[in-house]
């Protein structure tokens, strides 16, 4: 395949194609560009399309040396990777000579092209393949064809071993009903080794087990017993080598044959009714074959052959019809498929049920009282097949003054063998319906005929109890129910009693009215306000009823008479408490008060109103509610702020004319209504210093009586109101002036002082103030303040009767100012040429929000220099020299400006790791009495100050004979110190070793890179390895063991020095040295 590469993506080379020609580009393989004659063929652009072209005569055909033999870059499983040097031109030659060099041979061609590296794909793992390279040159049409250049020597390479394929997926070779006979082959790719054995695992899909393994060995066979007949199972296999185990192949399935189902197990039978049994059994086994149908049989003796089929389908029930009552029947079941019927289940029994007997006769009285009936019936002609057992009697109200005592429906009042009894508990004078049914085991019968029967008349049934239907101060109207039931006999009066007590013992007779005058009745000359008792009672020819329900009644009150005049006390600033006496009830308590509460001097005017329901003074209201809620402490009544000052109100009593009445005109009042049992009221929200005058009326369910005599008060001084006007001046970024204006009331002492207080409101709390001011003056400028934030101010006012209220907050805020210094840097992360800086945002912003850090670094000796400038907390900081001591310091950066500089933090970075040794030399000690011991010699490390000191250094030992990846031997352990010699005792004959050595650096700089390996053979004969051996230090006491697992392999190509050392004779001692060969 001439211009082509095996690589993907490579192009073809320049080259001759199908007799046409193609630009021949510069050569990249050393052959010089121009060794052909330059004249082209091409016709030039003026020329004339019917002209010949000019024919050309070549200058010369070169000729080439002997090609070099390709060496090997790459290796992996499937693929090497070659390179090649140059050829270059030696001589002329002829066209025939040229053309002889291009003859192929037997060899396949891999490659052709002008590059001198190719990869060579698709090989197989665990293969050696041999290569040859021809040069072969790009001649134009013009020359002639030159002659077949000579190959390189051949070489031979060998690609790594590998991991057979996957099998092919197991086949059939043999099935029965409990086995199955699996088969397999060899993976196609063996992975370049022998394969030594097989696993096999199976799993049956419907367990939902899993797979199992079943076999375990070099056979390509193996036969699966002890299974499940018409079951199918999955089976799968994989492969291994020396190298390790293949991936599992494709699952196969296979199914055992089947065979008859099983019984049909368990088999049940349930009766319905006299003549119907439902037959019901399990589904069976299958036998791996779908069952075609059921065979039931059913017998009515004991003996084996007194069964006959009854049903053949494929249902798992069956419903027997046309049986006869009370029989015991027998029945069985089998399961039938197409390989046959399976076996009989156990033999289920049931009974059919008998029938109920027939209907008792109908009832007949045998006598009755006011209360009971007594009856009897006669048994049923037909038993129905069993004896009756017992009789059930149920009764029901006819008459509507029965469903008095009983709901709507038949009651069962009687069960036993008798048949007669007796039913009380029956309304006198009622009828009522009755019916009879018989049971025997089979169950109960139809009901016989209804019967009438009647109780014996009585007296009548109690009225209802006697209530108010209108009442007076001195008088109450009474109506009742009648009874709901007469006895049996027509009432003729009402006997009505009445009592002022809850005793029985004081009713007395107060009315006796006629039936015809209906159940209402008048009672007349009793006391306003008091509670009565009252009681009726119905009367027929049979007597007088119980007595009825008691029932009550109260004549109405009458208004409370006037309480005296309220006395003040708890006098303060805003309020005072008035407290009275309970006047007369007059036959109802005092349920409600009304106080009527005037200002006598100038009142301030204010918004606040009261309504009660009552017609409002004219003047202007102070107080705006008053709690109607009852307390043991009294009600309170508030109108404003209830700041209390000294008790030095003056109290003065006013009598007005005896027996006022109405409200009181003047400049402003209120009335206050309260409700409660506590005759006192604390009222609230008074103006200071002011005089009022009261009166108080009580009032109960009846109404309001007369007022009480009127009384008065003055409050006490009180402190100042809030100052007003609070405004700011000018503000800074630390202060800010205020000023304001004086409160519109002093409340009786002149103002001697301010007091001002700020709070910080730039946070999510409540603000806390704190004071700022304390003078006479309206006035003040606050400083120490935060730059860039928000303040409320508040002001209050003072005097002789202490602190006013707060004024309303006023909300001011300062300048911004730059923000604050970061925190100190902290440095992280090093390595020999950068570290990573990290530092937290300042604690202050001043107002303004941060946009930017600056950070600088210096090196000892220099000036401080900017590497970063952004919004990041952190940078990480590159290019720095190794082991050398450097500062760093941050800034923060707001609208407003640059901060200040954080401090300064100072790191160090650390050391390269060291180089890798030079000059490693193995010295293998070999006695045939003993095991072969290697021994390590290495040049001492070159100090250079940037390459850290050496701690120690690690030696690597890689056993490269074991049979797989799994088995290698790894022994690594550390040299201490600065020792130039290493010895490691105890190697197994017979085998190929790799050694690497690397330092260790102090200060943490880490491992250096390893030097290139050395790979050696101990003499002798492998032998097999029981027990790990060990590997003794020379720097240490511990013992390594050189046999430890290790799941890498040989991977890759193996590059550096390598000696086969075979022994001979007494030889003991052979020395291998970094591009040396072995010898003595």
């Amino acid at each position: 395949m001439p211009g082509t590469s095996l690589r993907n993506g490579d192009t073809a080379a320049p080259c001759i194609t199908n007799g046409e020609r193609e630009t021949i580009p510069e050569q990249r393989n050393g052959i010089r560009a121009g060794f052909l004659n330059k004249h082209s063929t091409a016709v030039p652009e003026d020329a004339e399309p019917d002209a010949e072209p000019e024919e050309v005569a070549p200058e010369y055909v070169p000729s080439f040396s002997q090609a070099t033999p390709p060496s090997m870059v790459t290796v992996d499983f499937t693929s090497i990777t070659l390179q090649w040097s140059a050829v270059e031109t030696r001589s002329t030659a002829t066209g025939a000579e040229l053309a002889g060099m291009c003859k192929s041979d037997k060899w396949v061609e891999v490659y052709q092209g002008t590059d001198l590296l190719t990869q060579v794909r698709n090989l197989r793992p665990g293969r050696r393949y041999a290569f040859r390279l021809v040069c072969i040159p790009v001649v134009p049409p013009e020359l002639t064809a030159p002659a077949s250049q000579p190959t390189s020597p051949p070489v031979a390479f060998a690609n790594p071993a590998t991991v057979p394929g996957a099998p092919q997926p197991p086949r059939l070779g043999g099935r029965g009903r409990t086995n199955l006979t699996f088969r397999w082959v060899e993976p196609e790719d063996t992975g370049g080794r022998d394969v030594y054995l097989y696993h096999l695992q199976m799993m049956a899909p419907a367990m939902q087990q899993g797979f199992e393994t079943v076999y375990e060995g070099e056979e390509k066979r193996y036969k699966a017993a002890r299974l499940v007949p018409g079951n199918e199972y999955r089976a799968r296999v994989k492969a291994f080598n020396i190298i390790g185990e293949s991936v599992w192949s494709d699952e196969a399935s296979f199914t055992t044959q089947a065979t008859v189902p099983e019984r049909p197990d368990p088999l049940e039978c349930t009766p319905d009714g006299p003549s119907d049994v439902l037959v019901t059994w399990g589904v069976p086994a299958d036998g791996g074959a779908p069952i075609n149908s059921y065979q039931l049989q059913r017998s009515d003796g004991d003996g084996p052959d007194t069964f006959e089929p009854i049903y053949n389908g494929a249902e798992c029930q069956y419903r027997v019809s046309g049986l006869n009552s009370g029989v015991l029947y027998r029945f069985r079941v089998l399961a039938e498929n197409e390989e046959g019927r399976g076996a009989w289940s156990n033999i289920a029994a049931a009974q059919t049920a008998a029938v109920p007997p027939d209907s008792p006769s109908m009832p007949t009285v045998l006598g009755s009282n006011r209360t009971s009936v007594s009856i009897k019936w006669e048994a049923p002609e037909a038993d129905g097949g069993s004896p009756v057992s017992s009789y059930e009697v149920e009764l029901r109200p006819k008459s509507k003054a029965g469903l008095a005592g009983m709901s709507d429906e038949w009651l069962t009042v009687y069960q036993g063998e008798a048949t007669a009894c007796t039913m009380s508990c029956l309304y006198a004078g009622c009828v009522y319906r009755v019916r009879i049914r018989a049971e025997n085991a089979s169950g109960w019968s139809q009901y016989s005929i209804p019967s009438d029967v009647k109780a014996a008349p009585g007296v009548p049934h109690a009225p209802g109890a006697p209530r108010s239907v209108g009442q007076s101060a001195v008088a109450i109207e009474l109506a009742w129910e009648a009874p709901h039931h007469d006895g049996g006999s027509d009432i003729t009066s009402y006997r009505l009693e009445m009592s002022e007590g809850a005793s029985t013992s004081g009713f007395k007779t107060v009315q006796t009215r006629s039936a015809t005058e209906g159940c209402r009745a008048n009672v007349h000359d009793l006391m306003p306000g008091t509670q009565y008792f009252f009681q009726v009672y119905a009367v027929n020819n049979q007597g007088a009823s119980p007595a009825s329900g008691t029932g009550t009644a109260t004549t109405r009150p009458a208004p409370p008479l006037a309480p005296p005049p309220p006395t003040p006390s708890g006098i303060t600033s805003s309020s005072f408490k008035l407290s009275w006496a309970c006047p007369q009830a007059r036959g109802a308590p005092v349920t409600e008060y009304m106080v009527n509460l005037h200002h006598i001097t100038e009142a301030v005017p204010s918004t606040n109103t009261l309504s009660n329901g009552h017609a409002h003074a004219n003047g202007n209201s102070v107080l705006d509610s008053l709690d109607d809620a009852s307390s043991t402490s009294g009600s309170t009544a508030q109108a404003q702020d209830t700041r209390q000052g000294p008790e030095a109100a003056s109290v003065s009593g006013r009598a007005g004319p005896a027996g006022a009445k109405g409200s009181f005109h003047g400049v402003g009042q209120w009335r206050l209504p309260w409700r409660g049992a506590d005759p006192s009221v604390s009222v609230t929200g008074l103006h200071p210093f002011q005089e009022y005058s009261y009166q108080v009326q009580a009032g109960n369910s009846a109404g309001f009586g007369d007022w009480s005599n009127t009384a008065s008060v003055r409050t006490a001084p009180a402190a100042p109101s809030a100052p007003t006007n609070l405004q700011a001046q000018d503000a800074s970024s630390s202060s800010i002036s205020l000023h304001w204006e004086g409160p519109e009331e002093d409340n009786g002492s002149p103002v001697t002082g301010y007091l001002l207080e700020s709070a910080s409101t730039s946070g999510r709390v409540a603000p806390v103030y704190q004071k700022a001011y304390s003078g006479k003056d309206a006035r003040c400028e606050v400083s120490d303040l935060r730059p860039g934030r928000a303040y409320q101010f508040r002001v209050l006012s003072q005097n002789a009767q202490g602190q006013g209220p707060w004024s309303q907050p006023l909300h001011a805020s300062t300048e911004a100012d730059v923000p604050g210094a970061p925190s100190q840097p902290v440095c992280s992360k090093r390595t020999s040429s950068g570290v990573t800086v990290k530092w937290v945002a300042p604690e202050v912003e001043n107002g303004s929000p941060v946009i930017s850090y600056r950070l600088q670094c210096h090196q000892e000796g220099q000036a401080f220099g900017e590497v970063y400038r952004g919004s990041q907390l952190q940078y990480r900081l590159q290019g720095l020299e190794a082991g050398t001591s450097y500062s760093v310091r941050v800034q923060a950066v707001n609208g407003v400006g640059e901060g200040c500089w954080s401090q300064e933090a100072g790191f160090a970075t650390t050391r390269l790791p060291p180089e890798a040794p030079q000059g490693l030399e193995c010295m293998l000690e070999a006695d045939p009495m003993e095991r072969p011991q290697l021994t390590l010699r290495w040049n001492a490390h070159h100090h250079d100050g940037v390459h850290a000191d050496v701690a120690s250094h690690e030696v690597e030992l890689l056993d490269l004979t074991a049979p797989s990846t799994h088995a290698a031997r790894l022994a690594k352990h550390t040299c201490s110190g600065k020792v130039q010699q290493h010895s490691i005792p105890n190697l197994l004959p017979g085998t190929r070793y790799q050694v690497k050595l690397r330092c260790v650096g102090n200060q943490g700089s880490g491992h250096g890179d390893y030097c290139d390996p050395v790979i050696l053979s101990t003499p002798g004969s492998r032998e097999p390895v029981s027990k790990p051996a060990s590997v003794m230090s020379e720097t240490s006491s511990s013992t390594l063991p050189l046999a430890l697992s290790s799941n890498k392999g040989r991977r890759g190509s193996l590059t550096g020095a390598e000696a086969d050392i075979i022994p001979s004779g007494n030889e003991r001692i052979r020395k291998v040295k970094k591009g040396g060969k072995a010898g003595q």
